[in-house]
Formats: structure tokens, C-alpha cells, sequence
């Protein structure tokens, strides 16, 4: 998916700033529209900006999107490339938990939208399957130990926590006032630790 650039690759600090309201306008945009009915009407008129301006710094609303998505999956890869440690292993899933909520929560329009954009585009869907691949690979990595021996599969364990996670944000959970992003994260942190230890009591006979 292919971002214009300004005049020989460069950008001027007034341009960068109008990339970033382009930018702004498109998550608001897709929040409020979803992916596929959104336009870049719709786009140029939250940003307050021509047609020309948009079509400047972006080949299509697709473009833009794909730029929103690349700084939600640094946000995530950052928390992959975290150490996963410590001498109290539930908190250490806390905070790692803790983390990709924080990920998700803040970029839960952009998920929300590129989920819907991968049922539609072969890019965006392809793109998914990379992001999330490299963070269900981590989780599988980590619970591998745990698992030796009882014919649970680690990347299938991992997949359905990692699913927990995503689904729990991306779905509004923490929009309603009556939980907190910290209370979510709690309650993650629980059902994962719980989980895993009753697949590690499931020994193969």
C-alpha cells in the first residue's frame, strides 16, 4: 500500500503536521464510519483540507489506514520485544498484559477498522496475520514450558489468550464507564494465569 511522499522525499515540518491531521481525520473517520463506508470525502472534510492535499501524502484512504496500522503494530512489537520475566511470574503476565492493552486500548479504532479492512483486502488481512503472528508466537514461546507433557499445543493456547486480549478491547469493553482499563487487565492477568495452570494439570496418559 503505497504512501506519497512530499516533493524528492522530504517533509517540512508544515507538512508533517498536515500528514498528521490527514491522519487524525482517517481514525476518526473509520471510528465513527467503519472501513468500508468511510471516504475520503469524509476524510478531507474532518481534516479540513482539499482533495489535492489528501491525494499529496496518500494514494487512497487504504494508504492511510496502512500508515495508522504501521505505528499500532511498532506499539506491539515494542511489547514483544519486551523482556517477559521476573522472579513473580503473575505479575510479570500482568504487566505484559498490561501492556498490549494499553496498545489495543489506545489504537482500538485503527484495530477495529483493519479488522474489518482484512475481510475485504487481501493486504490488510495478510498484514494481520504477520502482526499477530509475532506476538501469538511470543505468548506460545512463553508457555511452552508450562505445557510440556500435556498434549496442549502451545501456539493454540496462545492464540485463544491472545484472542482474549484483542477481542476484550477492540470490542468497547473498556469504553463503558463502569470498568477500568486497570480492572480489565486484572481480570486478563486471572483468566490467563488460571488457564494455563489447569492446561499444565492436563498431563497426557
Amino acid at each position: 500500500m503505497r504512501e506519497v511522499s512530499d516533493g524528492g522525499g522530504r517533509r517540512t515540518s508544515r507538512g508533517e503536521r498536515t500528514r498528521l491531521r490527514l491522519l487524525d481525520a482517517t481514525r476518526e473517520a473509520v471510528a465513527v464510519r467503519g472501513y468500508v463506508a468511510a471516504r475520503v470525502e469524509d476524510i478531507v472534510a474532518l481534516a479540513g483540507v482539499s482533495h489535492g492535499t489528501f491525494y499529496t501524502y496518500f494514494e487512497n484512504k487504504a494508504a492511510a489506514l496502512d500508515a495508522l496500522i504501521g505505528t499500532t503494530a511498532e506499539e506491539l512489537q515494542a511489547v514483544v520485544d519486551e523482556p517477559w520475566d521476573g522472579p513473580d511470574g503473575a505479575a510479570t503476565i500482568e504487566t505484559v498484559i498490561g501492556h498490549f492493552v494499553a496498545v489495543f486500548a489506545t489504537h482500538a479504532a485503527v484495530v477495529r477498522a483493519w479488522l474489518e479492512a482484512s475481510a475485504h483486502e487481501t493486504h490488510f488481512a495478510e498484514r494481520l496475520r504477520e502482526v499477530r503472528g509475532g506476538y501469538v508466537r511470543r505468548v506460545a514461546e512463553v508457555l511452552t514450558p508450562a505445557l510440556a507433557g500435556t498434549g496442549h499445543d502451545p501456539a493454540l493456547a496462545a492464540s485463544a489468550l491472545v484472542a482474549m486480549v484483542e477481542g476484550a478491547v477492540t470490542q468497547g469493553v473498556v469504553d463503558r464507564d463502569e470498568i477500568e482499563q486497570g480492572e480489565l487487565v486484572r481480570t486478563l492477568r486471572s483468566l490467563w494465569v488460571g488457564g494455563v495452570v489447569r492446561l499444565g494439570e492436563d498431563v497426557e496418559g
